[in-house]
């Protein structure tokens, strides 16, 4: 059975070593799957990093959709170098922040979505698919109470 997005969150904390620990584990910034949720559908473009063919690291600004059965997806280029990254190695991390300091981490791994690929309308010749991203690990939260 797959995990549910709030074990996911609380997994990824419980097992995150001193660093990430020492940042996202304060009760009074911590959030739930519902503040994720809502945090990742407001925004609107996410860092998106894979791994180049070299090992170095290959990042753009890229809208990742969080689908209602709380997975992810993400249109790519066919002709783009992050596919590319992405067929050879699989590993994906994405990043935001909101305004008002909310932040979201997400590290997981991409396959492509069969049947996806079709043609872009504002650019007749060029194609795009949709690529799933399975969540292995996520970190979120709130900003820092302000001192009043």
């Amino acid at each position: 059975m797959p995990r549910t997005l709030q074990q996911i969150l609380d997994e990824s904390l419980a097992s995150a070593g001193a660093a990430v620990k020492a940042t996202f584990d304060k009760p009074e910034r911590r959030i739930s799957a519902e503040e994720f949720r809502e945090l990742w559908r407001e925004t609107r473009m996410f860092a998106v990093a894979t791994n180049a063919r070299k090992g170095a690291p290959h990042i753009a600004p890229v809208h990742v959709l969080l689908t209602d059965a709380d997975g992810l997806e993400m249109a790519i280029f066919e002709d783009s170098a992050r596919l590319r990254d992405l067929r050879r190695d699989a590993h994906i991390s994405i990043t935001s922040w909101a305004s008002d300091g909310r932040i979201a981490i997400v590290y997981g791994r991409c396959s492509e979505v069969e049947g996806s690929r079709r043609e872009v309308t504002r650019d007749p010749g060029r194609f795009i698919l949709t690529m799933h991203i399975e969540i292995d690990r996520a970190y979120a939260m709130r900003p820092r109470p302000r001192e009043a």
